[in-house]
């Protein structure tokens, strides 16, 4: 089978069909016996607010691209989606986010406790789940291997969430130590496409390719919202310079001259930032090309991630996984120009 061209709107279609019944179970899964008006109150604002396709598409089109069904990876990718939620509502109380995508957060409805305690359930309904996996499977060694890869790259996850605490209004943090906690925040993206290759019975060869791959597609989702929150689409530039990092392009510009890491490093400091301020930080930006360093970076390691994709053989789901990530590069590059 030869692969075969398809537009954004196709892809985008099949990944929203396909992703649409795993959000209803996902729905599901997170109340299921739970009791407590307040916290079922809570879990159905996580139900609406959840609406990722990003994470278990990737791990359908990885088990397929490797030989697997889409009904094999199905319980893979709830597992992720009930972590990536837990592990969402998690950081949303580290960084103090009331409000995140233009949206009121669990954190900001409910408060640090509700939160903190529903990021705790999700979580654990994510790994009590992996009884599923066992019982339709049959499979308890595959299912082991399974949770270690997961658990290994969990693992990391948490600890870039740990070097990202240590960036907070810094702007001297080195450019090659935050590249490198946003290539590490990629690792949750790596576990779909790494367990839905597993799930399908990969090859090493095919199972550490899909790795690659999705680790690329990770790195590149970050990049894309380090830019997101440098232009300040979303109105929530002065909450992450206070509470998070400050972003990639701005610590590049910081990096030109020592009278703008001067200037930038004021802003940075401020008790509030105003709107003149958010317009100087673009300013210094724009004058140091720093979004051309993004979109640079981004379009090399996309290449990476298509090359990686070579060893699959071709077949629908290796043209959504290119398509996948020509997204993502053309996201980046349509927030950096």
């Amino acid at each position: 089978m030869e692969d075969k061209d398809l537009s954004f709107r196709e892809v985008n279609t099949l990944i929203r069909e396909r992703c649409e019944r795993i959000l209803e179970k996902f729905g599901q899964v997170a109340v299921s016996g739970v009791k407590d008006p307040k916290l079922l109150a809570a879990l159905e604002d996580v139900k609406n607010y959840w609406r990722d396709f990003n994470r278990p598409s990737l791990t359908f089109f990885s088990c397929e691209a490797v030989g697997g069904t889409y009904e094999i990876s199905q319980d893979a990718a709830l597992m992720f989606t009930l972590a990536s939620s837990g592990f969402g509502v998690h950081d949303d109380i580290l960084d103090r986010s009331m409000n995140k995508h233009l949206r009121m957060t669990i954190l900001g409805l409910h408060g640090v406790d509700t939160a903190l305690l529903v990021g705790d359930l999700l979580i654990v309904k994510a790994w009590t789940f992996a009884h599923e996996l066992i019982r339709k499977t049959g499979n308890p060694t595959k299912i082991a291997d399974v949770l270690e890869a997961y658990g290994n790259l969990s693992v990391e996850i948490c600890e870039a969430e740990f070097m990202e605490t240590q960036c907070r209004q810094k702007v001297d943090t080195a450019l090659e130590f935050y590249e490198n906690v946003l290539w590490k925040e990629g690792a949750e993206i790596e576990a779909c496409s790494r367990i839905g290759a597993m799930m399908g019975d990969g090859k090493p060869i095919e199972i550490e390719a899909l790795s690659d791959f999705g680790r690329r597609l990770g790195f590149l989702s970050r990049l894309a919202d380090e830019v997101e929150d440098c232009r300040n689409i979303k109105g929530d530039l002065p909450h992450r310079i206070k509470y998070e990092s400050v972003p990639l392009p701005l610590l590049y510009a910081a990096k030109s001259s020592s009278s703008k890491r001067t200037r930038i490093e004021k802003i940075v400091n401020k008790k509030e930032i105003s709107a003149s301020d958010m317009k100087s930080l673009l300013k210094f930006c724009f004058e140091t090309e720093a979004f051309e360093y993004v979109n640079n970076l981004a379009k090399k390691k996309g290449e990476e991630a298509r090359r990686k994709l070579s060893v699959l053989r071709p077949s629908l789901s290796r043209t959504m996984l290119l398509a996948i990530i020509m997204q993502a590069n053309a996201r980046v590059e349509r927030l950096c120009i």
